[in-house]
């Protein structure tokens, strides 16, 4: 069976979309697999904004998509979305609750076993963070957390 050169310059071309396209489930399936890392209990282990370090305590839990920080008692809330295809991986935090409702912030992640780094922009900014650092310029906040042990540990 011979083809026409138009059907087969159609096909070709057709079948080369169709292999170069990104798979948006691959997308979907590494963010599940990081939301799924991040669930239960983080412990702040350090905390730098601007440069400075600070003596910043407290929980930062994720459930499903959902957030809870507790800097012993100042409480923010809000949703996460990941997006791990982006190198360094990328978190935007949309706000809910707290001192910041209705801000976005956009960031950075990493995973080191049980230590998670986070480096954010300031609530409200746009740009975000493109490595782990926190300087008066970039006016980031770099927060290093470690998995609570569980109760029963």
């Amino acid at each position: 069976m011979k083809l026409s050169p138009l059907f087969a310059v159609t096909l070709s071309l057709c079948v080369g979309v169709l292999v170069a396209a990104p798979a948006p489930k691959e997308k979907d399936k590494d963010e599940k697999a990081d939301i799924k890392k991040l669930q239960g209990e983080w412990t702040i282990e350090s905390w730098e904004q601007v440069g400075q370090s600070l003596g910043v305590t407290g929980t930062w839990v994720f459930k499903d998509e959902k957030y809870t920080l507790d800097q012993s008692g100042n409480l923010e809330e809000g949703t996460i979305k990941l997006d791990s295809t982006k190198k360094p991986a990328v978190m935007d935090l949309d706000i809910t609750a707290g001192n910041c409702q209705g801000k976005m912030q956009p960031g950075i992640f990493k995973f080191d076993g049980d230590t998670l780094v986070l480096c954010l922009a300031w609530p409200g900014t746009t740009e975000r963070p493109t490595e782990f650092s926190s300087t008066a310029d970039n006016r980031c906040i770099l927060i290093t957390l470690k998995r609570a042990k569980k109760k029963d540990d």
